[in-house]
């Protein structure tokens, strides 16, 4: 969906125009979802999430106003994200490590989202090892991560969604790049030498 058409989008919503609105949650709701679930790895935790970012999305949408083509898309992963921290405040810890033996993902539900990450995680022990060594960082380094690199936003949408200015998310994830590679080196010398 290219950025006229969101903007169009956003605008007839605030119109109360509920199609419209629609569309931006068809579309938005995928990129929420597995977002939520890379985060808790668990599809139920990642569901309510996802609803509870909409809520605020639908809530909040009067008073959103563009300031540049990255906006809406960092605005709404900015609830994401916050929503994501709330989640983890409440469980009064911060686990966003994907562990098989541990993980929750539920797959009786269907979810073609849920049964992509399960295989993906099952099939990829490099995957493990990322987010073990994830788990090691500040938050806010496995925030810009997980936006930059997984979630693929620009510099601009992962400032919106942060609250950061762009040339502070520059050098965090510079810092949180050399701290990864850090930590998987020396916790990894042996899966990184076969």
């Amino acid at each position: 969906m290219n950025i006229e058409h969101v903007k169009e989008l956003v605008e007839k919503s605030k119109n109360k125009d509920n199609q419209a609105f629609g569309e931006l949650f068809d579309f938005y709701y995928p990129k929420i979802l597995n977002y939520a679930l890379r985060s808790t790895t668990n599809s139920d935790h990642a569901k309510d999430i996802t609803s509870n970012t909409f809520l605020k999305v639908l809530e909040g949408l009067d008073r959103f106003e563009w300031r540049n083509d990255a906006s809406f898309n960092g605005w709404i992963y900015k609830i994401a994200t916050n929503e994501i921290s709330q989640f983890f405040r409440k469980q009064k810890k911060y686990k966003t490590i994907l562990n098989i033996e541990d993980s929750q993902i539920n797959l009786s539900d269907n979810n073609e989202s849920s049964k992509a990450i399960k295989i993906a995680i099952e099939n990829n022990e490099y995957l493990n090892v990322l987010n073990i060594a994830l788990s090691k960082i500040s938050p806010i380094y496995q925030n810009i991560i997980r936006l930059k690199y997984i979630e693929d936003l620009s510099y601009e949408e992962i400032s919106e969604a942060l609250n950061k200015n762009e040339s502070t998310i520059r050098v965090y994830c510079k810092r949180a790049k050399e701290k990864l590679k850090e930590i998987i080196e020396s916790d990894n010398k042996e899966f990184l030498e076969n």
